[in-house]
């Protein structure tokens, strides 16, 4: 028994080969497939990864664009506390415009290194940005994006837009199994950065460091492009609701933002006679304002903080009219034959100039 064997007759033998055959292919199938799955796996980590660099930036542009106005406003007002001469120059390199861009450069370029570097570390992916290889265990930034790069412009009075132009980007995947290399241009950018909430240096500093005042907008304004035949009043609506000593809307705008350490702050409204953001951190006047009108913004000044400097004015309360030491007349109310100042929050009589009672559609007298 120990002697026997087995025979495949000829028949027997060729009904095996079809069995050795399916194995051998299935095995180089589920190769295929494995090495499939590795391009594509491969490939939507890689594409996922340049989303979210492209994610990423738009938003580091916002963040960055906002911390750099920031800094120029507390720039100017520490100047001015310490060396008594704050504000940025007027002309390229020295303006606000230049402190800005430089300060956003600075910070998306080192922001956006180590959103890179944690995708490489993450991923096992190699990038390049507008030409630079980002090492992974680097500590330092490069200067992906340049001046020549970026633009500043404004177009209305609480925010200004960074544009940032293309660059190429390259996502490489190198391994013993798969080689791929996904390859873009970032989208040209077009972020908002809003300055709502910031400190208006330009109070601060010309009211000799007595009066803060934080941007925010007048609630009550209706763009002129929403008026059909209408007049100054019903853009600004100052001189609606009236009562005795006062106007409903003027006061909102006069109480603004109420801050619990520092009180009443103005709100800040459009106004083509007024400054922008960038005039108040180099502090121009109206006449010398870089524009645009479309950015400019006006605000009111209360307490009267350098009345020691005014003797004998009763100046407007208009911003940059009251650092002009330009006067004012009052506003009064009438009703049956009883004559009744405005007055600010405190009770002090409001004054403003005739010109700016035309700007802002009030009348020096209300009759109700």
């Amino acid at each position: 028994m120990e002697n026997k064997g087995y025979v495949f007759t000829p028949l027997a033998f060729l009904l095996f080969i079809p069995v050795i055959i399916l194995a051998v292919s299935f095995s180089g199938i589920v190769n295929e497939v494995n090495a499939l799955s590795a391009i594509v796996v491969g490939g939507d980590v890689t594409s996922t990864a340049a989303n979210n660099i492209v994610e990423d930036l738009q938003q580091e542009t916002a963040d960055d664009g906002r911390n750099a106005a920031f800094q120029a406003t507390v720039t100017v007002i520490n100047s001015y506390n310490l060396h008594n001469n704050p504000y940025f120059g007027t002309s390229p390199g020295t303006d606000s415009r230049s402190f800005i861009e430089s300060n956003t450069l600075t910070l998306i370029n080192q922001n956006i290194t180590t959103t890179c570097r944690v995708i490489e570390q993450q991923t096992g992916r190699n990038i390049i940005m507008n030409g630079y290889t980002i090492d992974p265990n680097g500590t330092s930034s490069y200067p992906i994006f340049t001046s020549s790069n970026m633009n500043i412009s404004q177009s209305d009075p609480y925010g200004f837009n960074i544009t940032l132009t293309s660059i190429p980007v390259t996502i490489q995947q190198t391994s013993t199994t798969n080689n791929q290399s996904f390859v873009f241009n970032t989208p040209p950018l077009n972020v908002y950065v809003s300055i709502v909430g910031l400190e208006d240096p330009y109070i601060w500093v010309n009211t000799f460091a007595h009066n803060s005042s934080l941007i925010y907008p007048y609630p009550d304004y209706t763009s002129s492009n929403s008026i059909i035949g209408g007049s100054n009043s019903s853009i600004y609506h100052m001189g609606d609701h009236v009562s005795a000593g006062k106007l409903d809307y003027l006061n909102t705008a006069l109480v603004g933002a109420t801050c619990s350490t520092t009180g009443a702050m103005s709100y800040y409204f459009p106004d083509v006679h007024g400054l922008t953001f960038f005039d108040r951190l180099e502090n121009r006047t109206n006449n010398t304002s870089a524009g645009p009108n479309s950015a400019k913004m006006s605000t009111f000044v209360l307490w009267n903080p350098n009345y020691q400097n005014m003797p004998g004015y009763t100046a407007s309360y208009l911003d940059h009219e009251y650092f002009a030491g330009i006067n004012g007349t009052p506003i009064t109310t009438n009703h049956t034959g009883v004559v009744t100042n405005v007055t600010d929050p405190i009770g002090n009589v409001f004054y403003l100039s005739n010109t700016y009672k035309g700007i802002l559609g009030l009348l020096s007298n209300y009759n109700y």
